[in-house]
């Protein structure tokens, strides 16, 4: 009997460990990026993007959203688990000369939790910061006017579809309005959109075409232009954001509302 009572407390007793610990992996947060996923990083990715847009001048930017992009096809979570890496970048158009005050504005705005740094070298400005879940963000200046931020999922397991939310009706209206214009029409439409806490909805629809963005630049008021170069053209109306980017024989217009 009594054998028969310390068999039964040592079951017990793996049963409550096992318990314990199914709900501690189901249920704590996780403690290396490895027990995570692409799909658990993803949120993260757009909160962060989304956090930095609103930190942005409103009246002397133009921002530029992309979708998910895969980066390595294969990397290793662990010396016996293969994994995937996304970024998701936010590329920001400013007035030139305005890139450094722009990064320290965005790092003034983010969460304490994020802590995030600026470092201003010689020529070299860039913004560093941890979104949380293993989300690393960073923000560099890439070309006069020009600040490309990334959230970087880094080497996840990928049990899901990386899926951007499911489009609204996207509002083409801005960017038709420079088609029409440029008397053309599109050949190819795309939408890349976020939603997070703090930002309903942001959204960027992009159209490529064949043509000259002189006649827009005629059209455009000069202090509604925020950035004007030989292959880039980008200036806010009042109701979105707008670039046109010329990338050999084609021309894309964008426009961006939102948040």
């Amino acid at each position: 009997m009594k054998r028969r009572w310390v068999v039964t407390g040592v079951l017990a007793w793996i049963a409550v460990i096992a318990g314990a610990g199914l709900w501690s992996y189901f249920n704590d947060p996780a403690t290396t990026r490895d027990q995570t996923t692409i799909a658990d990083a993803l949120p993260t990715v757009d909160t962060a993007l989304a956090r930095i847009h609103a930190a942005l001048d409103p009246s002397a930017s133009v921002s530029v959203l992309g979708g998910y992009r895969r980066t390595e096809v294969s990397c290793r979570v662990t010396s016996a688990r293969d994994g995937t890496r996304f970024t998701r970048e936010l590329l920001v158009y400013v007035k030139p000369s305005t890139e450094a005050a722009t990064l320290d504005r965005v790092k003034a705005a983010l969460p304490a939790s994020y802590e995030p740094s600026v470092t201003h070298s010689g020529a070299t400005d860039v913004l560093s910061a941890d979104a949380g879940d293993f989300v690393l963000l960073r923000g560099t200046v890439t070309d006069q006017g020009t600040i490309r931020f990334t959230a970087d999922t880094g080497c996840r397991v990928q049990d899901a579809p990386a899926q951007e939310p499911t489009p609204t009706p996207p509002d083409r209206a801005p960017v038709q309005a420079v088609l029409t214009t440029l008397g053309t029409t599109a050949s190819q439409w795309r939408t890349h959109q976020l939603t997070s806490p703090s930002c309903r909805s942001l959204s960027t629809v992009e159209a490529d075409i064949t043509g000259d963005a002189a006649r827009v630049r005629s059209t455009v008021d000069a202090g509604s232009v925020v950035l004007d170069t030989e292959k880039l053209f980008a200036y806010r109306t009042s109701a979105a954001a707008i670039t046109l980017r010329t990338e050999g024989d084609t021309l894309t217009v964008t426009s961006t509302t939102g948040c």
